[in-house]
């Protein structure tokens, strides 16, 4: 994320200059890890990803549940209807 020092904010990558300069006070920017910056590590240097959380796993788990009887409810109404 490019990061202004001079106006003490972050900035988007498109909002960036060209040359690379802070849209506002025209000074440099610290582009960070953002997407096309000289700086940015090749792919092969990636932090490998966290695994998911459990609590994440459960959560889905129980939406599909939900859903998933929900769906039952609906089809078991629309059945009784005709």
């Amino acid at each position: 994320m490019p990061w202004c020092d001079e106006c003490d904010r972050f900035l988007s990558p498109a909002s960036v200059r060209r040359d690379g300069t802070c849209p506002t006070c025209s000074r440099p920017v610290d582009r960070g890890k953002a997407k096309g910056a000289a700086a940015a590590p090749a792919a092969t240097d990636e932090e490998p990803l966290e695994p998911v959380p459990w609590h994440f796993k459960l959560l889905l788990a129980a939406v599909a549940l939900y859903l998933g009887y929900r769906a039952f409810q609906g089809i078991e109404w629309l059945v009784g209807q005709g």
